[in-house]
């Protein structure tokens, strides 16, 4: 009786999905026309709340890294218009096909994005990193490796040094109004892009692993591991030392690198002061062939009291000066990438005053140094 129940209720869920009905709508703006679908739809549903997906997630997955508008005509010819950056936190596509976005529902009939200009200056992604350190060290890039390994001259060590929340956009600014003397000494950065999510656990996978979310299976926040070959597995492997430095707490498992955590010792509410000291600590015992330093305040204050306010420019300038003094210590022969995971944005109203991880130009590019010390 129990079985015959089962199959019942099987086949009334069949009936049911079976009578919903199909939509589609047409998606220009990523080159050829594109069709959005149910089956499209599925496809993503794991990312969704339940019977809605947020709209950027399917976006992304079909091309889009940057957008600046989308504009929405339903079947009467009636169009939205709308700037990503002010809804792109409230764009759903529902599981019936309509789209809610900042509070409206709308039928689409058809939908058009314009990507942001900054996608055309983007110059090197997050992926590229893993192989162009690995093609540096002479050693093989990680297993799922599609980053673009550059042009890198071979070199006796590579620094990592990661500058969390320090988005292209903050950086220029923070050029012009004179808050970075050390980085400014460099030559000006690249122009990058991060993936999406853009946030640190999902871009530090793409980092180590120089592929995209879709590949490696990091694709949403809270996922702090991967099984997949990494640059550390890669370096380990080929018998190299491996140094990270981190925060209070590792944001993605540093699997085969002898780890060092930076609790705030001083009590000042910070630890990029601790990150600092121990990773000249480890300078001062000699370079490891590969050596990940990770600076988390301008995050950290980005998001709690927003990007530009005092505490966050006072973190810039701190973290700027650490990077010159690392730089001052490293030997001949490393090359060094500096680089960020993501930027930030200014919000409103959700206990934050700062945040990131949509693809907008704020979130999505980042600054990327590549150098080597001569």
């Amino acid at each position: 009786m129990k079985k015959r129940f089962q199959l019942l209720a099987l086949l009334m869920a069949l009936l049911i999905t079976a009578c919903q009905p199909a939509w589609e709508f047409s998606l220009f703006g990523l080159g050829e026309e594109r069709l959005v679908n149910r089956q499209v739809w599925e496809s993503y549903a794991d990312f969704g709340d339940g019977d809605k997906v947020p709209l950027e997630q399917i976006l992304y997955g079909l091309g889009a890294r940057i957008i600046a508008e989308i504009t929405i005509t339903d079947p009467d010819g009636k169009q939205f218009s709308f700037v990503w950056e002010e809804v792109c936190a409230e764009a759903w596509i529902e599981k019936g096909g309509s789209l809610l976005i900042s509070g409206l529902e709308i039928v689409p009939d058809q939908v058009e994005i314009s990507l942001s200009p900054w996608e055309e200056e983007v110059e090197i992604e997050i992926t590229d990193l893993a192989p162009a350190a690995s093609a540096s060290l002479g050693i093989a890039p990680p297993e799922l490796a599609a980053g673009q390994s550059r042009e890198v001259p071979p070199a006796d060590a590579v620094l990592l040094l990661f500058l969390d929340g320090f988005g292209y956009l903050r950086y220029q600014e923070s050029l012009a109004a004179g808050l970075i003397p050390e980085l400014a000494k460099l030559d000006p950065p690249l122009v990058g892009l991060t993936t999406y999510p853009p946030v640190t656990t999902v871009s530090t996978a793409s980092l180590l692993l120089g592929t995209e979310p879709m590949i490696h299976g990091v694709e949403t926040r809270g996922i702090r591991k991967t099984d997949q070959e990494t640059l550390f597995d890669v370096a380990a492997a080929a018998d190299l030392e491996i140094s990270a430095v981190e925060g209070e707490a590792l944001a993605f498992i540093l699997r085969g690198a002898e780890l060092t955590l930076s609790g705030d010792k001083d009590g000042n509410g910070g630890t990029d002061d601790n990150v600092l000291g121990n990773a000249l600590s480890v300078l001062q015992e000699g370079m490891p062939d590969l050596f990940y330093i990770h600076f988390h305040g301008i995050d950290d204050q980005g998001h709690e009291v927003g990007p530009g306010a005092p505490a966050e420019i006072e973190k810039i300038r701190e973290v700027d000066a650490a990077v010159g003094q690392i730089l001052e210590q490293l030997p001949p022969g490393t090359l060094v990438i500096i680089f960020a995971d993501h930027g930030m944005h200014r919000v409103e109203g959700d206990g934050r005053l700062g945040n990131h991880g949509h693809l907008i130009s704020r979130d999505m590019l980042i600054p990327v140094w590549i150098i080597t010390i001569d």
